[in-house]
């Protein structure tokens, strides 16, 4: 098994001969986790602006005084993992279990990944910068002020605004992270005109500003700090999906453990040298199939390079409507039965469609209608369209789409 935040690589084994008998790669679905609670959290909040009956903010223990007796119930268990990162660690055990239906699974190989983000940031750290961090001794807004001297990093104080504040360069809801690297430190002016835009963005609106004069000089001001900025704290790679795996690896771990007694743990730079040796192509599940010790002849191979895909996309939402960017419910669903002459959307059907340009047997996720007529996309990719006549179940919604195909055409 090759874990990973976007994407698992699984294969199965059969060890007497040193046969593949299965390869299935798991693409997650973290990144639409966070979107949809951020959607959630804009839509909360708009309630609680336009004082709706709603519940309290349960963050609201951070702001209460030591001695206060008002506490709101938010504990959180120990271990706990946000939802984009335990659906990760829950998806793979999922499948773990699945496949352990299928086949006689004994035993079972684990990448377990680790990722030093500090290290990634600055290749110099060493010594007891190392050990302490950068920011022993501070609070993050301490941290800013003092590294940046209490100067606003766009405008260098032409705003003539003494408010400094912690900005993310990369907006929080563009997939920035709280972390250093994505911190500055910018005057409530430029921090709320530039609002959730990328620099390069804000570059392009400061550069359209001619007049009034006053107003054209805090605009090239900006624009010299954007360049600054852009030079000094962008990163083209995120460090997001490292912490995932790093956060959803001893989970998965536990798990894994409970289910075989014993789990061979490997490290990422011998599956590297594994299918090296070996000469197979990279990709997750040929990842997994290199995963701790392999044979030194190699494998034969029984999936002649076919390999299930699985996306996990989850079992829709309780979302009563389609909110705009400010939280605000634009639109209203209307109200549509679960199923639809016994079919639900998201259940694995076969359909035998006896006529048509799409005439013929097709397997696939289905999306239902009210009006009888179904889309189903099949397992090659394929969108057709049928009546619910033609289809027949062969699987319940379990939260994945299917798709199965050739990946490679050598023989291992």
């Amino acid at each position: 098994m090759d874990p990973g935040s976007k994407y698992t690589g699984i294969a199965v084994v059969r060890n007497e001969d040193d046969t593949v008998a299965f390869f299935m790669q798991i693409e997650h679905h973290g990144e639409q986790i966070v979107k949809n609670l951020q959607t959630r959290k804009n839509i909360r909040h708009h309630r609680r602006q336009r004082e709706t009956g709603y519940r309290r903010c349960k963050y609201i223990n951070h702001y209460l005084p030591q001695d206060s007796n008002y506490k709101v119930a938010s504990s959180r268990p120990k271990g706990w993992l946000p939802p984009s990162v335990k659906s990760i660690g829950n998806n793979i055990i999922n499948w773990v279990i699945r496949l352990g239906k299928l086949f006689n699974l004994t035993q079972c190989s684990f990448e377990a990944v680790r990722f030093d983000t500090q290290l990634m940031d600055n290749p110099e750290i060493s010594g007891v910068e190392y050990q302490q961090g950068a920011l022993l001794g501070y609070e993050i807004k301490e941290y800013l002020l003092h590294k940046y001297g209490h100067v606003c990093q766009y405008c260098g104080g032409e705003s003539g605004d003494s408010i400094l504040e912690w900005e993310h360069i990369k907006p929080k809801s563009k997939g920035g992270s709280d972390s250093m690297k994505n911190a500055t430190l910018a005057c409530h002016t430029c921090n709320q005109d530039k609002g959730n835009l990328s620099l390069d963005e804000w570059a392009a609106v400061e550069r359209a500003i001619k007049d009034p004069a006053n107003r054209k000089k805090l605009a090239e001001a900006r624009l010299s700090g954007i360049e600054r900025v852009k030079a000094h704290k962008m990163h083209k790679v995120s460090n997001r999906y490292c912490a995932w795996s790093n956060a959803s690896r001893r989970y998965v771990e536990k798990a894994l453990f409970g289910i075989f007694g014993d789990v061979e743990c490997s490290s990422g730079g011998r599956t590297k040298y594994n299918r090296s040796r070996l000469g197979l192509p990279k990709d997750h599940h040929y990842d997994a199939l290199c995963v701790g010790a392999v044979p030194e002849h190699g494998y034969k191979d029984l999936t002649h390079g076919y390999c299930l895909y699985t996306t996990a996309i989850g079992r829709g939402n309780r979302r009563r409507g389609k909110p705009n960017s400010c939280g605000i419910l634009v639109v209203k669903y209307k109200k549509t039965p679960k199923r639809v002459k016994g079919f639900q959307t998201g259940d694995i059907v076969v359909a035998n469609v006896p006529r048509g340009k799409h005439a013929g047997r097709h397997v696939g996720r289905v999306a239902t209608r009210k009006s009888e007529w179904f889309d189903i996309r099949t397992t090659t990719g394929e969108l057709i369209n049928t009546n619910a006549a033609y289809c027949r179940i062969l699987q319940r919604d379990s939260g994945y789409r299917y798709h199965y195909k050739r990946t490679y055409t050598q023989s291992l």
